[in-house]
Order: C-alpha cells, then structure tokens, then sequence
C-alpha cells in the first residue's frame, strides 16, 4: 500500500481530522464572507467552471504513443501508463475519479498532487491522490524538490520522481497560486450576494429597516416585540398583512435590490468567475453578454479547448512524461498524449467537407484509413478496397 493509499480507513472515510466536511473558514473578505478552497464551490458558477473544465478533460482517452524512424505512430495499449490513466489508476477509482478530482485540486487549490506507487524495478503500477490542504514542497539546501504530506497527523516525506505535480500558474515555477485565493474578494462578492437573495426573499422580499416607537419600552417590550416580528416572518406569512401596536411605525434604512442593481451584480459576479477560470458563458448557462470567440457554438467550443483547456493537458501530459515514462522510453520515442478529437471534431457537413477535400486525388493530403482512423472506424481492408485504404481515394 502507497503513503497516500492509507488516507482512507476502513469504510472509506477519512483519517486524522480535516478533511472536506471539517473544513471551515478561510480568510474574511471585505464583503464579510469568509472564503477558502473548501467553501468557495458553494458559489455556482465556481463549482460549474471547475466541474466543466476537470470533467471535460477527465472525460478524453490518454495515448501512449511512440513516434517511429520512418514518421509513423504507434500506439502502445499493453503499457503501464496507458492502464493506469484510462483504466484504474488505484484500486480504489476509476481513471476518470482520479483524473478529475486532480484538476478539482489544481483548479481551486492550484496544485493537484499524486503518489506514483512503483514495483521494485520503478514501473509505475498506481497512482494514489494526496490532499492538496495537507502537502506541500520544499526545496532541500542540495537544490532537490521533496514532498510533504501529513497522514493521520503524521508527516511523511517523497522524493521528486515518485510525485505527479500539476501546479497551476505560479511564481517560482514549482508551487501554483490557488485560483480561490487570487480571486477571494470577487468570490466573496459572489458568496454575499447568494445569502442576501436568500435572506432577502427569507424577509418576505423586504429591506432591512427598523420599529419606530413615540415611547420607551422597557427590555421585556422590546424582546416581545421582536419575537412577534419574527413570527410574522418568513415566505410562508409573505402576503399576510403585520400588525404594529402602540403607535409603532415602520422605518426602512437599507437600499432596495433595484436601486443596488442586484440582478445585474450577479451576471456580473457569473462573469467575473468564468474570466478567472477561461470557460465562456454558454458553458455556465449564462446568456447575458458576448464572446469574442467566434459567434456560432462550434467556434466557442473550438476556443475552449484551445485556450482553456490545452493550457492543462500539456501540463499533465509534460508531467506524464517525466514521471511515468522511464528516461529510456523517451529516448525511443515514446510518449503521453491526450486525445482531443472528439472536442476537436465539427458537425457531420463539416467534417465532411474537410474530408473531401483531404481526399482529393490532386491536391488532397489525407488516405482512406487515416480519414476513417479520425472517424474511430476500423481500417480499410486491401480485399475490399485493393490498396488497403492507404492510398487517397481516385
């Protein structure tokens, strides 16, 4: 069992205090909210930019491939790599758990962590998650990164090459900043205005304010009064009429929603978080406002692939590469590739077009099997094209 593979207990849960549903606080923000990694999914449009972008590159098949002396590609399926990044990284998850939840740490935290679980000859046979609250790097006086983790209130140490790091941007190239702290005050925002609607309409949809009296009350009055007021509270009493006694008035102090352009601050809060993590609006369900990436569907889903989600795959796939492939496999050409042509590939008219023009005896660039390779079709046979499908189509 690997260092990390002991976070879990018996029954799964987890070990030594902390942990997702002990995690409280962070530090208070001027909106009066306090906000850390763990609370800061509680605001939509967080919790969907960070589900949107770790899902949907959890989602892609990884490629071990090896690029050929004579430019072909081969494809290794039978290699460690290829089974733990697609298959079952550990016995405990499936490739696309594990997957995810690393870029859920990266994404929020700025770093996602895991142990590399090698046999005695150092292949690699495991991958083992490290909480992202609970470790850390360090480099050592000899210019060495090491690793810390606590587990059950234990520190352990791990050398370099037994780590995959995916760190998001950063300052000293190795540790990443946590997106959630960069961007505290605008998640604060985002985290008032959800429990001021909510109280808002929890007040029968009245600004706060407060009961004028022409006399003194004594404490006992006043702790009725209030008690009174509270029982007329709430949607379920929202259309009743209230009663004030003894000449009381009603005298509001705050600004209403209107006048505080309430609906507009949250687009706006909307749009602020998917600036942070580059997904465009239509993906968090958000109308309101325009994409400079192109204005069709397609276009805005070219662009989120390219500038948002390729930033992440060449960092996993570099750190892939450099952990998981001996120094050399390397040398021989191998190496570790996300495979995006799902996300990449047009409508059926488009890519039909594309194809027909790749085929063209003249000036196409394409052959028949490499089109239906695109297409996830097997190869053609020489039986029943005569060439086997490897020359353009006349």
């Amino acid at each position: 069992m690997s260092l990390f593979g002991t976070l879990f207990g018996p029954g799964g849960t987890l070990q030594g205090g902390g942990g997702f549903f002990t995690a409280i606080g962070g530090p208070r923000t001027d909106s009066g909210v306090n906000v850390s990694e763990f609370n800061a999914v509680k605001l939509p449009a967080v919790y969907a930019s960070v589900r949107v972008i770790a899902d949907a590159i959890a989602m892609l098949p990884v490629k071990v491939c090896q690029q050929n002396d004579d430019d072909t590609t081969t494809v290794h399926r039978n290699h460690p790599a290829y089974r733990i990044l697609n298959h079952r990284p550990n016995e405990r998850m499936t490739a696309f758990t594990y997957r995810s939840t690393t870029l859920h740490h990266a994404l929020l935290w700025g770093n996602g962590y895991s142990e590399i679980e090698r046999t005695n000859g150092g292949i690699p046979v495991q991958l083992w998650l490290a909480l992202p609250d609970r470790t850390y790097p360090e480099l050592t006086t000899e210019g060495e990164i090491i690793y810390h983790t606590t587990i059950d209130r234990e520190t352990k140490t791990l050398d370099a090459s037994d780590v995959a790091h995916i760190p998001a941007l950063g300052f000293d190239g190795v540790v990443g900043y946590s997106p959630v702290s960069i961007a505290r005050q605008a998640i604060g925002l985002g985290l008032a205005m959800e429990e001021f609607g909510a109280k808002f309409f929890g007040n029968d949809s009245k600004s706060g304010g407060f009961i004028k009296h022409p006399g003194k009350l004594s404490p006992e009055a006043v702790q009725r009064i209030r008690e009174g007021m509270d029982a007329q509270s709430g949607l379920g009493d929202a259309h009743r009429p209230k009663v004030l006694e003894e000449g009381m008035e009603w005298v509001q102090t705050t600004i209403n929603p209107e006048d505080a352009q309430f609906l507009e601050s949250r687009d706006f809060q909307v749009a602020d978080i998917a600036r942070i993590y580059g997904v465009p609006l239509h993906m968090l369900q958000s109308v309101s406002g325009s994409t400079s990436w192109g204005s069709g569907l397609e276009e805005m889903s070219l662009g989120f692939v390219r500038y948002t989600l390729a930033p992440w795959l060449v960092r996993q796939e570099q750190e892939w590469n450099a952990k998981l492939l001996t120094e050399r496999e390397r040398e021989q050409g191998y190496y570790i590739k996300h495979d995006t042509r799902d996300l990449l590939r047009g409508d059926a008219s488009a890519r039909s077009e594309f194809y027909t023009k790749a085929l063209d005896p003249d000036t196409g660039w394409m052959t028949e099997n490499e089109v239906r390779d695109l297409e996830d079709l097997d190869p053609v046979s020489e039986e029943r094209s005569g060439t086997g499908g490897d020359n353009t189509i006349v």
